[in-house]
């Protein structure tokens, strides 16, 4: 078994872990500020990162934000999902839309979307209750 490192908005605990086969672990990081706290979130800046995300991902969830080339419709679903996410459309640094995403197995088809039809420059998506964002507000480091 891994021990991974959990990181929760400042709590650092350690917890025994074993990762699922398949799952991507980013290695690069953007620090981001919100009104009430920072985070540590993956950097999912290329197309096959942002359209595998944290499927089947387990260990070590602090923060993924996925970055588009331009701002576009990002839309996100929960597939092969462990665990439900709150996701959070960002358009100039502004969280312009909300939603939650819930588990879904494969196969995909479907699994519904979030966040379908949102112009956004990035989506910051955290495990479900983790921080807490409205609608206007900003999110820096991006």
């Amino acid at each position: 078994r891994d021990f991974c490192l959990s990181r929760g908005l400042g709590d650092v605990y350690k917890r025994q872990c074993q990762e699922n086969a398949g799952a991507q672990v980013l290695d690069v990081f953007v620090e981001l500020e919100l009104p009430e706290a920072s985070l540590t979130a993956e950097l999912a800046d290329e197309r096959h990162e942002r359209e595998r995300g944290w499927m089947r991902r387990a260990c070590g969830r602090e923060a993924i934000v996925l970055v588009p080339e331009e701002p576009t419709p990002l839309p996100v679903w929960g597939c092969e999902l462990t665990g439900a996410l709150d996701v959070y459309g960002i358009s100039g640094a502004e969280v312009v839309v909300a939603a939650q995403l819930e588990p879904c197995e494969a196969p995909c088809g479907g699994c519904p979307l979030a966040l379908d039809g949102v112009e956004v420059d990035a989506v910051l998506e955290v495990p479900a209750g983790a921080v807490q964002l409205d609608v206007g507000d900003f999110v820096r480091g991006l």
